[in-house]
């Protein structure tokens, strides 16, 4: 089938696409947003609104509440002999989508006064996880830092001059042997 001849598309929750060259996907697959995947609808229909010259123009409508709306949208269907083929394998589209409030929903979570768990996720993008790595970090450097001023022997290594002009360690030296590792002499 000619991608740009194709009217309509009804995909369905659920059910994954048709394949000849890859691997089958789900019809409708939410990339989050500011509602959060947790309200996908059973059904969406999307109309071909035209032709850009390069790909098809689509407009997506679901039977959804007042409170959500689609945000990005983008139809991915199967090219029937290679990827960027005009023709298509028919039943190989899916809808890629995010998933908004919309004012009236924004309000409705405002006042709630707390944040749903799909809001919640929603929110969370990829520099959180480079957030959470750097909280990492930072506590390792405080441990290490806790153990060397509080756990280590921080006592200078004293040498002990010999005749002939060279320095022994001390452990070397007269002296008692040191205190195991990890010990601090002025603890009891």
């Amino acid at each position: 089938v000619l991608l740009r001849e194709v009217q309509a598309l009804t995909l369905h929750r659920g059910q994954y696409t048709t394949s000849r060259r890859t691997a089958a996907v789900p019809q409708l697959q939410c990339t989050g947003g500011t509602a959060g995947c947790s309200r996908v609808p059973e059904v969406v229909q999307c109309y071909n609104k035209g032709w850009d010259g390069y790909d098809v123009q689509w407009q997506c409508k679901a039977d959804l509440e007042n409170t959500y709306r689609f945000g990005r949208i983008e139809v991915s269907c199967e090219g029937y002999d290679y990827p960027d083929d005009p023709y298509i394998l028919r039943g190989s589209c899916s809808l890629l989508f995010r998933l908004e409030l919309t004012e009236e929903g924004e309000r409705k979570v405002k006042n709630s006064g707390s944040f749903g768990s799909g809001y919640y996720q929603s929110r969370k993008d990829s520099s959180d996880a480079g957030a959470g790595a750097i909280v990492v970090i930072v506590l390792l450097v405080i441990a290490f830092g806790v153990y060397k001023f509080f756990l280590s022997n921080q006592q200078p290594q004293q040498s002990s001059g010999d005749s002939d002009g060279f320095t022994r360690p001390s452990w070397q030296s007269q002296q008692a042997p040191p205190p195991p590792p990890g010990f601090k002499s002025s603890f009891t």
